[in-house]
């Protein structure tokens, strides 16, 4: 008896045989959100420091060192086409043998720089998982537990929510990590 408000999957709505899991309610949903939060401000010295410290030493160095390795090899392959295409200049390769050497090459240097370029964007998630997790970890050492759901907290730090069950459900958190939670209960 009463109104309350409830989260259902899409495809349970449209189709209820296609996807078996009923709603979880709203108010579910804050108490967790509060209960994990409150959990991250208690033990932040446990989860958000040495994560923080782990994203930090992990990202950036190797990959640095990694698009600086394919840098070079891309220069190698650059100075490999300009001395095939001298070498077909003066005749001494036909032109059949420089099309497959040097398409060889063209194919090789799409691949470092696909390659630099995935590394590239790989630091900046890096760099942004720290950012979050700074916010984060600042917010959690102030030490004040919350008595209620606050909106711009939850949109400050979750991207999402994972439901797994009725009874438990994932903040997937802008910094990286995926918090469990208990509901319902």
């Amino acid at each position: 008896g009463g109104k309350y408000v409830a989260w259902c999957c899409a495809t349970h709505i449209q189709d209820k045989h296609k996807c078996s899991m009923l709603f979880i309610r709203d108010d579910d949903l804050k108490l967790a959100f509060v209960t994990m939060l409150n959990k991250l401000i208690y033990s932040h010295k446990l989860v958000l420091r040495p994560y923080l410290k782990a994203i930090q030493e992990n990202s950036s160095d190797e990959n640095l060192h990694r698009i600086q390795h394919l840098e070079h090899l891309l220069e190698q392959n650059t100075e490999q086409r300009e001395t095939l295409t001298k070498l077909m200049a003066q005749g001494y390769i036909d032109q059949v043998l420089f099309n497959r050497e040097n398409n060889a090459l063209l194919s090789q240097a799409d691949g470092f720089r696909a390659d630099i370029e995935a590394l590239r964007t790989n630091m900046t998630s890096d760099t942004s998982k720290v950012m979050e997790t700074e916010k984060l970890l600042h917010f959690t050492e102030r030490g004040s537990m919350l008595a209620e759901f606050d909106d711009i907290l939850f949109t400050r730090f979750v991207d999402h929510i994972d439901v797994y069950s009725r009874q438990k459900i994932g903040f997937v958190m802008k910094c990286g990590l995926t918090l469990g939670e208990r509901i319902g209960e």
